[in-house]
């Protein structure tokens, strides 16, 4: 029978222990158990010796890795296995396979989905009707262009009920989607390398090799604990059912903005017809205000015929205090302009026809139907009975008559100087009424 080289050395070694049996048999009891007590004792006597590793474990290439994560807190490092082959300088080169998981579920985000294009524009045509201006109700009820304002073509803003509901539908319309990207517990495997030396009782590593770049990719994404609290979340159907409430939402706002709306229109109707009123009030007050001057023109030409004309005289009475005395004004030529008339003539004493002072008047119509008409007449060189109390007045030589017509004719007002203006105690009382109206040339017309 042919045994195997393994077999033959194992019969060796038995051999060899049935020996030594044998021998030790051959010695007496009380020598055999002294010497198994000295071997004994010095083997008690030997220090213990540690015992070096001589590679690195996968806790020691996990401490080295976890630090190069720190940029990925949505990950997690997950076991390690490696291989460990020693290098002749003493060193250990390691290979690695890194297992990294992702701790929770990781969203993209998209704008909202273009098949939400009807509903965008349903909204918007509410809103535009809600906001149209004021321009726009007022043409419609068919007022005036002319009396629109640039604040009535700015747009309406919306009571705030109302703005509360469009906030709700745009944000439906508009606001972004969030995408299951990467799901919880994804894991993603990372090779790695490092040569580990043994210094100080502690493994070190150098030449690390670890590439993270399959999970830049992650960063870009957002973790589910940071969604916002109403986030849309694109699942099956979700685009149906947000379609659905949009449109919901949007018929609620048009229910809710047609009583505003229909108040609006009444408003510009009402502003309208409001307009109106005041305008053919206008108008009317306009022509009778036309009619009035026309009468007051009429009044007026009457006025001129029957007051101003060549050669008519007024005499009357002046007075200061207990001073008084008679005057007699004459018109030696009137001519007529289209609102006033100038004449020229002569102020003098009745008693005294000498005693006469040049004048020149001007005399121009009332600004209303029935108010007096005034009349300046200034009073030039002349002669003047000194001992009599208007001579003050012809001394300076500045005198003037402040005077107004009434309706019976007579010119009343003052005899004063232009330098006594802030002097008014010193002016004359003056009253005249036309004396008499010859047939002689009338008013000259131009």
């Amino acid at each position: 029978m042919n045994m195997s080289r393994s077999n033959e050395r194992a019969m060796q070694m038995l051999l060899a222990a049935a020996a030594v049996c044998l021998f030790a048999g051959c010695k007496g009891k009380d020598e055999e158990t002294q010497e198994a007590a000295s071997n004994r004792q010095q083997h008690m006597d030997l220090p213990l010796q540690a015992v070096e590793p001589v590679e690195p474990e996968a806790q020691d290439v996990r401490f080295t890795l976890l630090p190069l994560l720190a940029d990925f807190p949505m990950v997690k490092l997950g076991d390690v296995q490696m291989v460990c082959t020693p290098k002749d300088d003493g060193r250990v080169s390691v290979t690695a396979r890194a297992m990294i998981s992702v701790e929770e579920n990781l969203y993209s985000t998209e704008d909202a989905p273009a098949i939400f294009n009807t509903e965008r524009k349903e909204i918007n045509d509410a809103l535009n009707r809600a906001m149209l201006p004021e321009s726009a109700y007022l043409l419609q009820v068919g007022a005036d262009p002319a009396g629109i304002t640039e604040e009535d073509r700015a747009a309406k803003p919306l009571p705030k009920d109302l703005q509360k509901l469009a906030d709700e539908i745009k944000s439906l319309a508009e606001r972004s989607v969030y995408r299951l990207l990467t799901p919880a517990q994804t894991t993603v495997e990372i090779p790695a390398s490092m040569i580990a030396s043994r210094a100080d009782g502690r493994w070190t590593m150098s030449d690390i090799s670890f590439d993270t770049q399959p999970l830049r990719s992650l960063l870009s994404l957002i973790p589910e604990r940071a969604l916002p609290q109403d986030a849309m979340v694109a699942t099956d159907g979700f685009e149906e059912k947000q379609r659905a409430l949009m449109r919901e939402k949007t018929e609620a706002f048009n229910a809710a903005a047609k009583p505003y709306i229909d108040g609006r229109e009444t408003a510009a109707r009402t502003r309208m017809l409001e307009a109106r009123a005041r305008r053919d009030e206008a108008v009317k007050a306009a022509q009778q205000e036309a009619a009035a001057c026309e009468e007051r023109r009429k009044a007026w030409e009457n006025a001129c015929a029957k007051f101003f004309f060549d050669s008519a005289a007024y005499t009357g009475e002046w007075k200061r205090g207990d001073a008084f005395g008679k005057f007699t004004l004459r018109i030696s030529r009137a001519e007529k302009y289209p609102d006033s008339v100038q004449f020229i003539g002569t102020l003098s004493d009745t008693d005294l026809p000498q005693a006469e002072m040049r004048i020149v008047g001007r005399c121009e119509s009332a600004p209303k139907n029935g108010d007096p008409i005034p009349c300046v007449v200034h009073v030039y060189n002349g002669r003047y009975d000194p001992d009599v109390a208007t001579a003050e007045v012809f001394d300076k030589q500045d005198g003037i008559l402040r005077l107004s017509l009434t309706e019976d004719g007579a010119l009343t007002g003052k005899l004063t100087c232009e330098s006594w203006d802030k002097e008014p105690e010193k002016a004359f009382d003056v009253r005249l009424n036309l004396a008499q109206k010859k047939s002689a040339r009338r008013v000259q017309r131009r």
